[in-house]
């Protein structure tokens, strides 16, 4: 089967057409049906609840991510998959492609928002909700040897955990049992929601470290460009020469590096031999 991409064109949103195909699988922009992709995340929701489905969210990056495509192509194209979807699935795209007029414009900023509120860093991320559009009940992730059964079987797994299923099973458990499977829960629901909290400051943290290297380096050029400022020009005129030097010698280093050469001895002397001259040009501008 051919490897192509979610595919809807400018022309039909703009005309108002509500379906698409993605390797050879509808979706709706609009509209929401069991076991069939949609755009359209309120429409399944009110779907999901009134047939007690639960959902699955794809964040994509439908026409530029490999494992996206993966997932397409080895997963949600074969008949396998629509046959189980159909009765036990509302499936959502929350898609980022690259070509825009893949995605209706009513739906981008929805889509920037959710992908905020889920903390997605990678695609794809396949987030699963049961019936209330809130509660998430796992994610599951691509890969390469992932089949249609395969993904069934993780999919249930998470759902297992679904109340309508929790309530199921423990109506068939005596009464101490059942109090002590509900602790578990209560507990798994305690250790879920403060592990979504400890990942949602983790990300914060590693986003401020970011931007505090940022700061620190433009402080340290500042800094750097305030000391040159005050030198006399022959010694600004060194300066400038050792600037240069070092960004001829980086770019030689970075074309020799792309050209993929051979790792062999005589190699590692030439990589080991620029690294040291960048280095000693890099001491010598820090004595300014």
């Amino acid at each position: 089967m051919k490897n192509t991409t979610w595919m809807i064109g400018a022309a039909l949103l703009l005309s108002g057409a509500v379906n698409g195909t993605m390797a050879g699988v509808e979706f709706d922009a609009d509209g929401a049906v069991p076991g069939k992709w949609t755009m359209d995340y309120e429409a399944a929701k009110k779907v999901a609840q009134e047939k007690q489905l639960p959902i699955l969210l794809d964040f994509s990056g439908s026409d530029w991510c490999g494992w996206c495509k993966v997932m397409e192509e080895n997963v949600f194209t074969k008949p396998e998959w629509a046959t189980y979807a159909k009765d036990n699935l509302m499936m959502v795209l929350i898609d980022f492609p690259k070509d825009k007029s893949l995605v209706p414009e009513k739906y981008v900023e929805r889509n920037n928002a959710l992908k905020d509120e889920y903390g997605i860093r990678g695609y794809p991320t396949f987030v699963v909700l049961d019936q209330d559009g809130k509660t998430e009940l796992g994610r599951l992730k691509s890969g390469r040897d992932k089949t249609p059964e395969s993904f069934q079987a993780e999919l249930k797994n998470l759902l297992r955990f679904r109340q309508a299923e929790v309530e199921k099973y423990c109506a068939a458990l005596s009464g101490e049992d059942r109090k002590t499977y509900r602790g578990f829960l209560d507990e798994l629901a305690t250790k879920q929601a403060e592990q979504k909290l400890a990942e949602k400051e983790e990300a914060e943290a590693r986003a401020k470290a970011r931007q505090l290297k940022r700061d620190v380096g433009e402080l340290e050029e500042k800094m750097l460009e305030f000391r040159v400022a005050q030198l006399d020009e022959e010694e600004r005129k060194k300066f400038e020469e050792l600037e240069t030097k070092l960004e001829e010698t980086g770019k030689k280093l970075s074309d020799w590096m792309r050209s993929k050469p051979e790792r062999n001895d005589e190699n590692m002397k030439l990589y080991e031999a620029m690294q040291a001259e960048i280095q000693e040009i890099e001491q010598q501008i820090s004595q300014y």
